[in-house]
């Protein structure tokens, strides 16, 4: 196992290393820091242009300007912006934000897809399975940014819901009275956003469950078991259901980039401050590579470690999985 968990680490961070390279280029070759400068056209905007290419090194090659940010990691203690000013706060406050968001959306995904799953597969073709497997297809079909918006509309004018920022993160060493100060106004922050993220995954995701469930509980193992008097309630969730979670549990973990792209419409429509909202202000104002790659190796870093999870949690559900790795 510790082989295992070894040989994801070093994954994770060359993909980290890979990726980071791969969008430094990308935004260095396809973005301009000094895009504002260049629309003033007078003489002195010329020559602090001149003066900023120099200092930035926007004149260096882009590998050389790649080892310039890495470097500036070292020297700045953390991330920056190709003019030397801090980001690691707000970077590490958006990312944050965006981690509570999809940690908490995977959490109510996993929790709801696995009841609903279960659900329809103990009783296949019976009213209720259909039922729920409509209502799964109709959830599944329904965009993101969708019911975000329709939440937005009709369900925070209830006053009950915090929106904008109001509620980003658990904070309990804020005094309890204050705003944002305790869970239950994390959780109503954080409800519409978690129901508009959730809502299709799992209406997707409880049709994997159903499947993995209804091929474990024809397998001959639990044939056998139910031949011996074991009630099939007790087959499903002492049996089958640990081995239907693997794949699920793989599946899932394939989605985690999609997820994440898909929260961050959910942060960009409900204004929560998350990676999005700190992607597309830095964007807008300088298009600066050294930021704008900040927040896709921070990005990387969530994708990677929720896949990390995910490994481990298949590997303990299924320990032929990290045997078969380790050799």
């Amino acid at each position: 196992m510790i082989g295992y968990v070894l040989r994801r680490l070093a994954l994770a961070v060359s993909l980290v290393w890979a990726v980071s390279v791969a969008c430094f280029i990308g935004f260095a070759l396809t973005f301009d820091p000094l895009w504002q400068l260049r629309t003033c056209g007078t003489p002195q905007c010329h020559k602090q242009i001149a003066q900023l290419t120099v200092r930035y090194h926007l004149n260096k090659p882009v590998f050389e300007r790649y080892w310039y940010w890495l470097s500036s990691l070292v020297h700045h203690g953390g991330f920056s912006g190709i003019d030397g000013s801090p980001i690691t706060t707000q970077l590490l406050s958006s990312v944050r934000v965006t981690t509570e968001l999809l940690a908490a959306s995977l959490l109510v995904t996993a929790v709801f897809a696995v009841i609903v799953g279960i659900a329809c597969a103990r009783r296949p073709g019976r009213p209720a399975d259909l039922v729920l497997r409509t209502l799964a297809y109709v959830a599944w079909s329904l965009p993101t940014f969708l019911v975000a918006t329709v939440a937005l509309r009709w369900l925070v004018p209830t006053g009950w819901f915090l929106v904008g920022g109001q509620v980003t993160t658990i904070n309990i060493a804020v005094s309890p009275g204050l705003p944002g100060s305790g869970f239950e106004d994390w959780v109503r922050g954080m409800a519409l956003p978690v129901l508009a993220l959730s809502l299709g995954l799992i209406g997707l995701y409880s049709r994997y469950v159903r499947t993995a469930m209804l091929t474990e509980l024809h397998r001959p193992y639990a044939v056998v078991a139910l031949s011996k008097g074991l009630t099939d309630r007790r087959v499903a969730y002492r049996h089958a259901l640990r081995n239907a979670l693997a794949p699920f549990v793989s599946v899932l973990s394939l989605e985690i980039g999609a997820i994440l792209g898909a929260s961050l419409a959910v942060d960009y429509v409900f204004q929560m401050g998350g990676l999005a909202s700190f992607f597309l202000n830095a964007l807008s104002q300088s298009a600066d590579p050294y930021v704008l790659t900040a927040v896709v190796v921070a990005s990387c870093c969530i994708v990677v470690f929720f896949m990390l999870v995910a490994d481990l949690a298949v590997g303990w559900l299924d320990p032929r999985t990290a045997t078969a790795a380790s050799r």
